[in-house]
């Protein structure tokens, strides 16, 4: 290693030769038994003496007899590092008598390389000039690779996607990461030295973390979701993992943990749930959520006997437009389309997009097919009506298919089918109309819809009438009031009874403009009365709960009431106990803002539901009707005579009128009047009247 050139000579040539050193074996022992390499170098490079560790660290033998078999310092190094130490770094050294230190790669002699820490000491003579050199390496093996663990470890915690902080035992904040501060909104100085209760948001009590952190230092351990709050105070589900790391003593020493942010992550799930289950185009349902839906909804119902729709609907004329427009174009007319179901078709039931130019609509609750063919004829009506699109008016031609679970099939697959093949007979029958699977079916529920269609225009056109039915007092036959009824004559079908359209008018929302209707032409025939001079007698007008349900109904009966000049006691307004029950804590309300604005209110088909003492005390009552089913049997029912005996009674005790219906005979008149019931309605009196009939009664 030491430099031979001419200026060198003198310096060499006062080294030791290899047969001048010697090492004490006490010295050699001390040295063996240091973790360190030591190395003798003599003037011509040649390594005098190398110590245990250092024969490890060259891959020397321990039995080498450096004397017999020499090696020298260019044994040991790459071409370049040796000519730095031959032309650098031993003659400075000898220069200069210093010595040097630094990191330098040795190479064993199995050719591996291994990184050292070098210090080069020089030994003087008794002429103060270098005798022979020593090197003491420290083998940096281990501690670069720690370093670059380390490193790698910092790079880590620098670098990766998770959020990452360590706290001390007592919960104290000593190190975060970036991405940390990225999903938190806080930066390092704000949380350094405080606890993680700073990222605490409101969505947990203190049960919560208390068994959180029981858990952690019962197993060293917790993971699990867990909403924290961001610095802007918003709150976000992050994934949070808790581990503890001891000290020697198995005492907790810091707590780490890691966590990531699951908001993006569960948006990118329903992102992908959404698209595996809905149109892009019009954002509906697909397909998939359609059966599964109907799945669910046939396993559903298998017990509770309920009947399921499916509903196909083709546009129509799709193709042309396509064809015709382009793409971009059907795009948008399918898109407002969509829109429009969207308006008619609940919350309660789904509308999804099939294909191009049909959706489907399931029903999973329906109770009878005219329910479906009114909704099918507003999703008809409405695609209808013109697209209006870049200035352009379109107008389509749909047709709709409908099958019914589990009248037509029990089987989810066939009640699909079932409905496109019906939707395919709407189309052959000219399309701009709807099928059921069941034909009979179809042809009963567009009965039901052209009476319903009927009747809203007999409402709009005043094509109905009203009947009097005279009340009489039972012992004289005196007329005292009567009894409103509506009357329908359709003009191709006939008399319709009122047991027909009304159940028809209070599924289709018709009941109210059907009320309104009887009551203002009520008071206009009651008014013209008046005006001739004639006595008004009271009326009786049935009432359907559906009616009472509205808000402000006593107030808009009033209104009827002012505008024709009458008094509110002239009208007493009939209730079924049946129809009451089921809506009891609604309308009773409605009924005591009847009375309080003078009107009387009566119980109908009194006994036929399920009467007691406490529900009469609620309702707000002047009269009690005895329905006609016991005054028909009270000829020869002993049991129909003793019921309308304590009805009779219990009115009498409770103040109320009553007025039994249904007479048809002598004998039913004369064991009413023995029950002590003096007022009645029925055929044994008078059948109903029109209008120009009763007022020639009561003008008599």
């Amino acid at each position: 290693m030491i430099n031979d050139l001419d200026s060198q000579k003198t310096i060499t040539k006062s080294m030791l030769s290899t047969d001048d050193f010697d090492l004490s074996s006490q010295q050699a022992s001390i040295i063996d038994a240091a973790n360190e390499m030591v190395a003798t170098i003599s003037h011509d490079e040649r390594i005098l003496f190398v110590n245990h560790a250092g024969r490890n660290l060259l891959a020397i033998s321990q039995d080498h007899n450096l004397a017999s078999e020499p090696l020298y310092v260019e044994d040991f190094h790459s071409v370049e590092v040796y000519a730095l130490l031959k032309d650098h770094v031993f003659p400075s050294i000898i220069q200069q008598r210093k010595t040097w230190k630094g990191d330098i790669e040795f190479k064993d002699l199995n050719n591996q390389s291994i990184p050292v820490n070098l210090s080069v000491i020089p030994h003087m003579d008794e002429h103060g000039k270098v005798a022979w050199i020593t090197g003491i390496a420290r083998d940096l093996r281990e501690q670069n690779a720690l370093e670059i663990q380390q490193r790698l470890a910092k790079r880590v915690f620098d670098n990766t996607i998770e959020g990452i902080f360590v706290t001390d035992a007592f919960s104290k904040i000593l190190q975060v990461n970036r991405a940390f501060c990225e999903i938190t909104g806080y930066s390092a100085s704000d949380v350094l030295g405080n606890t993680p209760k700073i990222l605490q948001s409101k969505h947990h009590d203190s049960s919560f973390y208390e068994a959180l952190w029981n858990q952690v230092n019962k197993t060293g351990t917790w993971q699990g979701e867990i909403w924290n709050r961001r610095k802007d105070g918003s709150a976000y589900l992050q994934w949070l993992s808790i581990n503890c790391l001891n000290n020697k003593q198995g005492e907790i020493e810091y707590y780490v943990a890691v966590f990531h942010d699951l908001s993006e992550l569960r948006a990118r799930e329903a992102q992908i749930d959404f698209l595996v289950n809905h149109d892009p185009l019009t954002e509906l349902g697909n397909r998939k959520q359609l059966i599964d839906r109907l799945k669910y909804s046939i396993q559903s119902n298998i017990h509770r006997n309920k009947k399921i729709a499916v509903i196909k609907v083709d546009l129509g004329e799709i193709q042309l437009i396509n064809d015709s427009l382009g793409h971009a174009f059907c795009d948008r007319l399918i898109q407002q389309a969509a829109s429009r179901l969207k308006t008619i078709v609940s919350d309660q039931n789904l509308l999804v997009r099939l294909a191009a130019d049909e959706f489907g609509v399931l029903v999973a609750d329906i109770k009878n097919a005219i329910d479906i063919s009114r909704l099918v004829f507003e999703l008809k009506s409405s695609l209808q009506l013109p697209f209006q699109i870049d200035n352009e008016n379109l107008y389509m031609n749909p047709s709709l298919g409908i099958a019914f679970y589990p009248d037509d099939t029990t089987s989810f697959d066939d009640l699909l089918r079932f409905a496109r093949i019906a939707l395919q007979q709407a189309k052959s029958d000219g399309r701009n109309t709807f099928c059921f699977y069941n034909s009979d079916m179809s042809h009963q529920a567009r009965d039901r819809l052209l009476l319903e269609q009927a009747l809203r225009e007999a409402i709009a056109s005043n094509g109905l009438s009203l009947n009097f039915q005279p009340k009489v007092q039972l012992e004289t036959g005196e007329v005292f009031a009567s009894e409103v009824l509506v009357r329908w004559n359709h003009l191709t079908q006939g008399f319709i009874s009122p047991s027909v359209f009304i159940p028809i008018a209070e599924r289709s929302g018709l009941i109210a403009d059907l009320g309104r209707w009887v009551m203002e032409e009520t008071c206009r025939y009651l008014a013209e009365i008046k005006q001739s001079g004639l006595t008004i007698l009271p009326v009786a007008i049935n009432l359907s709960v559906h009616e009472l349900e509205g808000s402000g109904f006593a107030k808009h009966l009033m209104k009827y009431v002012n505008d024709y000049d009458l008094e509110p006691s002239l009208f007493e307004f009939e209730v079924t106990e049946t129809g009451l029950i089921s809506r009891e804590e609604m309308v009773i309300e409605s009924l005591k803002q009847l009375r309080e604005a003078g009107f009387r209110v009566a119980l109908d088909d009194f006994g036929t539901g399920y009467s007691s003492l406490s529900y009469l005390r609620k309702l707000p009552l002047t009269t009690l009707k005895i329905d006609r089913a016991f005054v028909s049997d009270i000829t020869d029912d002993k049991v129909a005579a003793s019921i309308v005996r304590t009805v009779i009674t219990l009115a009498e005790s409770l103040g109320l009128e009553v007025i039994a219906e249904g007479v048809e005979t002598k004998e039913q008149q004369s064991i009413l009047l023995k029950l002590g019931c003096t007022k009645a309605q029925g055929y044994f009196f008078y059948k109903p009247l029109d209008s120009l009939e009763f007022r020639k009664l009561i003008n008599h």
